[in-house]
């Protein structure tokens, strides 16, 4: 199966998954909580984007050497977002239960900072890109990554848990003071409360 078939198929997989829930409301969601062979995940991440740049960049001779040869230190420098971005999730499945107001805070904060530091870079190269080849194959080269990187999120984001830590939630809303809303209502988009 190639790499565009296997995204396409995780982007199929998600959307009938949501489907087939909002439609069964006796669904019982069981969240496991996944282990992380960083190993494993970073040489999936690498392999598979290499097959999808090969095939989606549509580039031709000498313009392929140019590619590669940026594209080997984008990925020296993306090595190192993703050892953060694993590391913050290694954070995150070890603690989602037990986790503080301190704590999410830094998790997010990071998380964030990671986000703006990958953007940062995507821009950086498609810079170097739009000089070695051309601003038209640099938008390609970013919209492939952006898209890999979303489809690599939403694999690993379907199967982290949500955080349930909630040892220090407030008794009443921000807003105004007023009270949380009583669980046994319905919530607005119909599904009970637990």
């Amino acid at each position: 199966m190639t790499s565009r078939h296997c995204i396409i198929a995780i982007g199929l997989a998600f959307s009938l998954s949501c489907a087939t829930y909002a439609e069964d409301k006796n669904v019982t969601v069981v969240r496991v909580t996944p282990t992380l062979d960083l190993d494993q995940i970073q040489y999936v991440l690498s392999h598979s984007r290499d097959e999808v740049f090969e095939r989606g960049m549509l580039l031709e001779g000498k313009q392929w050497e140019q590619f590669w040869g940026v594209y080997d230190e984008y990925e020296k420098d993306r090595h190192v977002l993703d050892a953060k971005r694993l590391r913050l999730l290694g954070t995150f499945i070890g603690k989602h239960a037990m986790l503080t107001n301190e704590e999410a805070t830094k998790l997010i904060e990071a998380s964030g900072n990671n986000q703006r530091e990958e953007l940062a870079l995507r821009q950086k190269y498609f810079e170097v890109l739009s000089k070695k080849l051309n601003p038209v194959a640099a938008a390609r080269f970013v919209q492939l990554d952006d898209m890999i990187g979303m489809v690599i999120r939403l694999a690993i984001l379907g199967n982290v848990p949500l955080i349930s830590g909630a040892s220090e939630v407030p008794s009443t809303s921000p807003q105004m003071g007023k009270q949380a809303p009583d669980s046994s209502e319905p919530s607005p988009s119909g599904v009970p409360r637990p």
